[in-house]
């Protein structure tokens, strides 16, 4: 690439103010592996006319947490959650599919900016725990993940930058960025209210269509929500960008106490 390309790619850059747009919210895992059969099993596939459209995670017996920018419509005959699900390209008989009652983005979401990227999606009925289905732990308020710790991003999305979709359920390990490391590589544009992660090393691992709305698993607990990343997946010079759960605990459970 010559330099005057890259003083143009620069440009472009610098006016649109952030890097990414519309396309940016469609995220997949990459450079990861297929996960263990079920052993994820608080995982949800939001689908659109059966297409599987976000991910999000199981939180209470008829709530699911997903991200804001999934814009998920309420009480619609094309929205449904599938749960229990390792592929999603077969009916199993560990999974379960419910509609959605209710779908409550957090009022201050902020498209421009991403903050406050988090929703509820209240289920049209209660889910049946068992080995398959289960609720996963949300982080004590106010938690900070310390950066260096490993922990794992999973989804249904493409495994490429070239669109290739996986038939199963995958998972990727990741590494947390320090939040001023981070912030500098966004050019400002990374808050308190987010969590960013990285590969340690150069090769291609992260989010990047299909996994928006997942979760950030650190430990036995969901830190984070899959919320947006660089044009490049997986690339660490510019780490991907996850919603902080523990910042929004009191409205968490102030929604499902209203709903």
């Amino acid at each position: 690439m010559t330099s005057s390309m890259l003083l143009m790619l620069l440009l472009v850059w610098l006016h649109s103010g952030l890097w990414f747009s519309a396309d940016s919210f469609k995220r997949w895992v990459i450079g990861g592996k297929e996960a263990r059969p079920h052993s994820w099993p608080f995982m949800a596939s939001i689908q659109l006319n059966r297409e599987h459209f976000c991910g999000g995670f199981i939180v209470r017996r008829q709530w699911v947490m997903t991200a804001a920018h999934c814009l998920i419509p309420r009480q619609s005959s094309s929205a449904r959650v599938v749960l229990g699900a390792h592929s999603l390209k077969i009916h199993e008989a560990s999974q379960q599919i419910l509609g959605i009652q209710e779908s409550i983005a957090h009022p201050n979401y902020d498209p421009g900016t991403v903050k406050n990227d988090i929703r509820m999606l209240k289920l049209n009925g209660s889910v049946i725990f068992n080995q398959f289905v289960k609720r996963v732990l949300l982080p004590p308020p106010e938690t900070d993940l310390l950066p260096g710790l490993t922990c794992q991003v999973t989804g249904w999305g493409d495994v490429s930058n070239f669109g290739t979709i996986p038939t199963t359920l995958m998972e990727a390990n990741t590494t947390v960025v320090r939040r001023e490391v981070c912030n500098a590589s966004w050019a400002g544009h990374v808050f308190d209210c987010m969590i960013c992660a990285a590969n340690k090393n150069n090769a291609l691992r992260g989010f990047c269509s299909g996994d928006s709305g997942g979760p950030l698993i650190c430990g036995n607990r969901v830190h984070g929500i899959v919320s947006f990343n660089g044009k490049r997946c997986g690339d660490r010079r510019f780490p991907d960008v996850y919603t902080r759960i523990s910042k929004y605990i009191s409205w968490v459970h102030e929604v499902m106490e209203i709903f």
